[in-house]
């Protein structure tokens, strides 16, 4: 019975210290604004599988709303790499201009979805995914 508490006991303790561990990460800003894109990323999606371009052109707005919020936040990233000083700051305008890019591509995808244009819809969703690749690769963090 011991031998069964121990081993409870430690197997406890090694995932909630996992837990702890990453409990900045989960509870970041930047965290919670990316869990609310990809949400209407999703949602904006099924509308235009519908056909309903100005729902999608709705979510393509509060798309740029969290943009503009995690423009400001800092990834997560940059703290487990302990960036500091010069380091920081270039890094820092690299993430800013990917989200800036990303506000275009956005704003772009917008339009297309206003003037109907199914191709331009369609490259413009293309486009959405290589940002999301360029963003994650760079600035991404598995917690």
């Amino acid at each position: 019975m011991n031998k069964g508490f121990i081993a409870a006991a430690i197997l406890s303790l090694s995932c909630s210290s996992a837990v702890f561990a990453n409990q900045s990460c989960d509870e970041s800003p930047l965290r919670g604004y990316m869990g609310n894109i990809a949400n209407e990323m999703r949602s904006m999606s099924t509308d235009i599988k519908s056909g309903d371009h100005d729902a999608a052109a709705q979510r393509v707005e509060t798309l740029i709303t969290y943009f503009e919020k995690a423009q400001g936040e800092t990834p997560y990233k940059f703290k487990v790499e302990n960036l500091q000083g010069e380091s920081l700051a270039v890094q820092q305008a690299k993430y800013e201009k990917v989200v800036d890019d990303t506000i275009a591509v956005l704003e772009n995808l917008e339009g297309a979805l206003q003037s109907g244009s199914s191709s331009d819809v369609r490259k413009w969703l293309g486009e959405i995914g290589v940002q999301r690749n360029i963003g994650h690769g760079a600035f991404r963090v598995n917690c």
